[in-house]
């Protein structure tokens, strides 16, 4: 199939597309709510006219795409492919800035939250991206009403006088005046912070729930109504939010498969960071024949060369003439999806 075949078979959910030129480099990634109809727009003479799209289209030939859940996804998957794999007619998004993060600057004495466009090895945890670019913002904002947790520029290694307005307005706990909050208080408020980047709002719950009941038993009813106040807030993010996520702290390998009419194909996502940052295919075909002989070796029967291609398969060398994708990045562990 050439590559305007390929461009009009295309399906019509969101997703990323990557063209290839001969050699198998992706030269371009873009993103689309309605794939086939954004690639098909290439094809127009309008389009080709373009200086850039023109040459792109004269060195492609081939597209790949990955589907994706909605828009959203489509620009955080865009983004970092684009990062990891820099394509030559990509201009934006090569560089260090990238889509709105929320910066917890953990490595400070009092941690402060932010809203950056950059990522650093600075000690501090950043979450994101956000989509769209004023969500990353309403975060924040958020997180001062319900944590109390500044982004003020005010140092906080030391001292001051007088706390400003936004502790007086109640946004703020006020570490820069000796005596308005402790530290074990401020970490609990950080905490909470992380608990709720994080999306664990269950144990953020939990967590929130135990202390306000241990303020009411005291008395002490103003930390109990605020506490409260916060647990409404949980309770509320999780009716609007819709979180499918998978512990992957560490890199991990996820793949899918299909077998139909003697072939297979897998699909490996490799996951960095809890990214998706690559994708290889991998093919085979006359498979029966195959298995019989991974049978035969099981049962005893298999003859040396039947051993040799079940443990060619089972060390992954087979897969050399088959694989369609990239190298991988580094280790990992693998996750497994239904077919």
């Amino acid at each position: 199939m050439d590559l305007y075949e390929k461009i009009r078979s295309l399906p019509t959910q969101p997703g990323v597309y990557l063209y290839k030129n001969a050699e198998g480099e992706v030269i371009y990634v873009g993103k689309a709510n309605n794939l086939r109809s954004r690639v098909r727009s290439y094809l127009l003479e309008a389009s080709q006219a373009n200086a850039k799209t023109g040459s792109l289209m004269r060195e492609a030939v081939d597209i790949e795409t990955i589907l994706v859940a909605n828009e959203h996804e489509a620009l955080a998957l865009e983004n970092n492919l684009i990062k990891q794999r820099k394509p030559r007619f990509n201009i934006l998004l090569r560089d260090d800035k990238t889509y709105p993060y929320v910066k917890l600057t953990l490595a400070d004495r009092y941690p402060k939250v932010f809203v950056t466009r950059r990522l650093r090895k600075d000690g501090s945890a950043y979450y994101g991206p956000y989509f769209p670019g004023n969500l990353a913002y309403r975060v924040v904002e958020l997180i001062h009403r319900s944590f109390l947790l500044p982004s003020c520029k005010v140092d906080l290694s030391r001292y001051h006088p007088r706390a400003c307005l936004q502790y007086y307005i109640h946004r703020c706990l006020g570490p820069c005046v000796e005596g308005l909050t402790t530290p074990d208080a401020y970490k609990q408020a950080v905490r909470d912070a992380q608990l709720f980047l994080e999306g664990r709002h269950a144990e953020l719950e939990r967590t929130i729930t135990a202390r306000m009941m241990a303020a009411a038993d005291a008395e002490q009813f103003e930390a109990a109504a605020r506490l409260r106040d916060q647990l409404s807030t949980v309770h509320q993010l999780q009716e609007k939010q819709r979180i499918a996520t998978a512990e992957l702290d560490d890199d991990a390998d996820v793949f899918g498969y299909h077998f139909e009419d003697g072939s297979l194909a897998v699909n490996l996502f490799h996951m960095r960071n809890g990214k998706i940052v690559d994708r290889r295919e991998f093919f085979w075909e006359d498979l029966p024949s195959l298995m019989e002989a991974m049978e035969d070796r099981e049962q005893g029967t298999g003859t040396r060369d039947q051993d040799e291609t079940s443990g060619a398969l089972e060390d992954g060398s087979v897969l050399k003439g088959h694989d369609r994708g990239t190298h991988p990045v580094g280790g990992s562990r693998a996750v497994s999806l239904a077919k």
